[in-house]
């Protein structure tokens, strides 16, 4: 019998898609500024990295011409290292190019440390970011492009690193605000860009250094490796974008693994030991990587990680123990948690602050008051009329009388009873109405300056 089926055809019998015009790098641009003002809160202020190379002043350029289309306020910032003698001159270029489009320009001089840790490279970037996202502003617009991926990929799998590490930079960083829309244009679309609308731009000497590990890899490395393999760029920019997805996924598991073992625990500053105890050593490494994140600390190696974890979860719990993460900072356990902890802490000297009305005020170890105007809490108002509200550490002898039913205690003895960590107590901030003690964080208020229910209150939260 023959088959009722009739022969396939080689003809497409679906329309065939016409080729779409490829996007400019405006378009490109745009398109990124609407997706991020969809999905995040109303961009209304940028600030630009502007080191006066062509990939910096083509991105400035774009953004003054994206501004006269949407209303949001553009300035520039440009970092000036010092490591150059042509660094003033790229300041005046900057100055000039920022003049000319009636953009503001900040300028910051940073002096790099004698002991370089990071190298030269390292350590000029970790500042230059430091000072970039210092700018009040909605977003730091960053132009770090294709090619820009690919080199820090390199460099990245040059040494060993993992996940996090190998899916290098993200086209939106929203804790830090970064934001870098032109990360999938290659450089020499930037370069005809410019060209194009006759720009200028500043050549840096040093980008033909080749003792740099960077510049080694675009000028002898890629040219290679992109002339052997057509998409070599491409192809390392999709690498590493499964690998974010992945890193978001291990993310995710830290999560569930800390909500599950710590529920309502708060593990932003510290964190349980048995958080940690309860899990597979990979799983354990994954949360202290993902904890070491939140709290904006650079990843340290694979073994200083596995020694971190050894000793975190074999120590006695009186131990004292202390591992350096880095020349800032250290990780400390007390009792069954651990710390991460400012070595800049050790050399804090006593202090004394005088309550002026604002609504917040950073003290010197980095931590954070807030103030705040409330019925039926807090210090009395009335106390406060003629009389000044202090904030210091504490000096030894300090007490205060928080419960009508129990006896007046030294603040020493509460601190000795208390979870506070030893290394704390001494910056524990007091809060004094002229020179009595009226408030101590997390323990009470004295019952003289106890504010009843109908009464106007001063609240203070640390």
């Amino acid at each position: 019998m023959a088959s009722s089926k009739k022969p396939l055809s080689n003809k497409v019998s679906a329309t065939t898609p016409k080729k779409t015009k490829p996007l400019s790098l405006l378009d490109v641009v745009e398109k990124g500024f609407l997706s991020l003002s969809a999905s995040h809160k109303k961009m209304k202020s940028m600030t630009v990295g502007l080191s006066g190379g062509i990939d910096s002043v083509v991105l400035l350029h774009l953004l003054y011409q994206l501004q006269k289309i949407h209303n949001f306020t553009l300035k520039a910032s440009h970092v000036h290292h010092g490591l150059s003698k042509n660094a003033d001159k790229w300041v005046k270029f900057c100055e000039k190019l920022c003049t000319k489009l009636s953009v503001p320009l900040d300028v910051h001089h940073i002096k790099l440390p004698q002991k370089k840790s990071l190298g030269i490279e390292g350590e000029a970037r970790q500042l230059r970011y430091e000072k970039l996202l210092q700018t009040k502003t909605d977003l730091v617009v960053l132009a770090h492009h294709e090619d820009d991926q690919a080199e820090t990929f390199l460099l990245q799998l040059i040494r060993g690193a993992g996940v996090k590490g190998l899916s290098s930079m993200a086209h939106f960083d929203a804790t830090r605000r970064l934001w870098r829309p032109l990360l999938n244009t290659s450089r020499i679309d930037i370069e005809r860009y410019a060209k194009k609308h006759k720009l200028n731009w500043i050549e840096d000497e040093s980008n033909q250094n080749i003792d740099f590990d960077r510049n080694f890899l675009r000028s002898k490395v890629l040219p290679i490796l992109k002339n052997r393999f057509n998409h070599f760029i491409k192809v390392i920019s999709r690498s590493s974008s499964h690998l974010a997805e992945a890193q978001h996924l291990l993310d995710d598991l830290a999560k569930i693994d800390l909500k599950k073992h710590l529920k309502s625990y708060n593990y932003k500053h510290k964190l349980k030991v048995k958080a940690l105890d309860k899990l597979s050593n990979t799983r354990a490494k994954n949360v202290l990587r993902y904890w070491l994140e939140i709290n904006d600390q650079m990843m340290p190696s694979k073994d200083l990680l596995d020694e971190l974890l050894r000793q975190v979860l074999t120590a006695k719990k009186d131990a004292e123990l202390k591992i350096e993460l880095s020349k800032e900072f250290e990780i400390r356990r007390y009792q069954d948690e651990i710390y991460i902890i400012s070595k800049k802490q050790k050399n804090l000297k006593d202090y004394e602050i005088i309550w002026a009305g604002e609504s917040e005020i950073i003290l010197p170890n980095g931590q954070k008051l807030t103030f705040k105007k409330v019925k039926g809490r807090g210090i009395n108002l009335k106390f406060l009329g003629n009389q000044k509200l202090k904030i210091r550490n504490r000096q030894g002898g300090e007490s205060f009388k928080p419960d009508s039913k129990r006896p007046t205690k030294k603040i020493k003895q509460l601190l000795h009873e208390s979870d506070l960590p030893p290394w704390e107590r001494d910056f524990l901030p007091l809060i004094f109405v002229d020179d009595d003690l009226a408030f101590v964080p997390n323990f009470g208020i004295d019952m003289k300056f106890q504010t009843k229910a109908k009464e106007l209150g001063l609240e203070v939260i640390l």
